[in-house]
């Protein structure tokens, strides 16, 4: 059986370069340059990514990202608009204007964004899908937004409700949504297996999230407080054992993965390798934004004290004007060297260990796949920007 490996050739010095231009053009943009800065950091991801020798290639562009945002906010304003006037309307009609219930009626606007945000990932992922080419053909992804969003409602409420039991259901038919409207070209992806495969992966993460539960319950109804420290292991080992799952179940759906007239895959990122990159990625941006800041901040009050508006006598009640020009220098340092340290310690690892564990089995069928219509993906995922859930890189 032949088999296609995937290896990165992305340069982490490279992805400094580019992650510091960017931040400071955005920084100095106000924030408007960030849809230029998740595309050029898109492109430079996916053109180290080979499959095969073979780049990905994305063909998005930042102004298709602006124009879907601005229209993403327009669109969530008038509904939220809708949403707290039919609610506010329902509730004084209910309750004669009594204002605990129209507290009520303001709190339930969350509940509003939520399928809204299941219907912003699902059109990210396909705009993202319909701007990415391998071997020259183009990915895509079917309509099906409000369909994901509905079923993910339907299956956060029946997981709940048996208290995670079937949490395995819920990954396993979220999952077979998306897989099975995604093509490459004209060749679809099927997700085959079921949710059973799933069960012995998320039996730890279970046991440890009823343990986190259940001990704060007993100690209030026992009165003994010896049982809270028990969160001290529960907690922590409830966040290994999540990572542990959500590992596993994307290798184990990814085995059952099928394109076009029977291409495989398999792809084996490691648990504990995952989780040190994050852990070891957190320290070492703790550090840096430590170390770097007061350095920064230094050469401000500097430069404020060349130009003879400060004197070091002020550093204790610094006035209004020197205090401001304090406080937004360090939020600027802070804000461009966390999202620095975050590509370059937690995002590029982890792209590079993943990506490099991919393969594709039979690759001599995808000479049977053409070029398939690219989709329009009109709000560019502007409605994940708008509500910051995953559209980024």
């Amino acid at each position: 059986m032949s088999i296609l490996k995937t290896d990165f050739g992305g340069d982490r010095g490279e992805l400094f370069q580019l992650a510091l231009k960017t931040g400071l053009l955005t920084v100095l943009t106000v924030g408007l340059y960030r849809f230029w800065q998740t595309t050029r950091l898109r492109r430079w991801y996916w053109s180290s990514i080979r499959i095969g020798s073979n780049p990905l290639e994305y063909t998005g562009t930042a102004q298709e990202k602006l124009t879907g945002f601005l229209l993403a906010v327009i669109v969530l304003a008038f509904y939220l608009m809708l949403f707290n006037g039919a609610a506010m309307y329902f509730v004084i009609g209910l309750s004669e204007g009594a204002p605990d219930y129209l507290n009520l009626a303001m709190a339930t606007t969350p509940l509003a964004l939520v399928p809204i945000i299941f219907m912003a990932r699902y059109r990210a992922r396909r705009y993202i899908l319909s701007r990415t080419r391998w071997r020259g053909i183009r990915m895509g992804m079917s309509g099906g937004a409000w369909g994901y969003a509905w079923r993910a409602c339907m299956y956060w409420v029946l997981t709940i409700l048996s208290v995670g039991l079937l949490w395995p259901l819920m990954t396993f038919q979220l999952e077979k949504y998306l897989t099975d409207r995604t093509w490459f070209g004209d060749a679809p992806f099927m997700q085959f297996g079921s949710a059973a495969m799933l069960s012995g992966a998320i039996l730890p993460f279970l046991l440890m999230l009823w343990a986190s539960i259940g001990l704060p319950v007993a100690a209030v109804m026992t009165g003994q407080n010896l049982y809270y420290m028990g969160l001290i292991l529960t907690i922590p080992l409830t966040a290994v054992t999540a990572v542990s799952y959500r590992v596993g179940s994307v290798r184990i759906m990814a085995s059952m993965k099928t394109l076009g007239d029977g291409m495989e895959f398999d792809i084996a990122p490691g648990t504990g390798r995952l989780i040190r990159i994050h852990i070891f990625g957190r320290i070492l941006t703790s550090l840096v934004i430590a170390f770097v800041s007061p350095v920064v901040l230094g050469i401000v009050l500097g430069l404020i004290y060349l130009s003879g508006s400060y004197d070091p006598s002020m550093l204790l009640a610094p006035p209004p004007m020197i205090a401001a020009i304090i406080a937004v220098a360090t939020w600027l340092t802070v804000f461009v060297l966390y999202g620095i340290c975050q590509q370059v310690f937690i995002v590029f690892p982890i792209v590079k260990h993943i990506g490099e564990t991919f393969e594709l089995h039979e690759p001599t069928l995808l000479q049977t796949v053409r070029q398939r219509a690219r989709a329009d993906g009109r709000d560019a995922g502007g409605f994940a920007d708008a509500l910051d859930v995953g559209a980024a890189f």
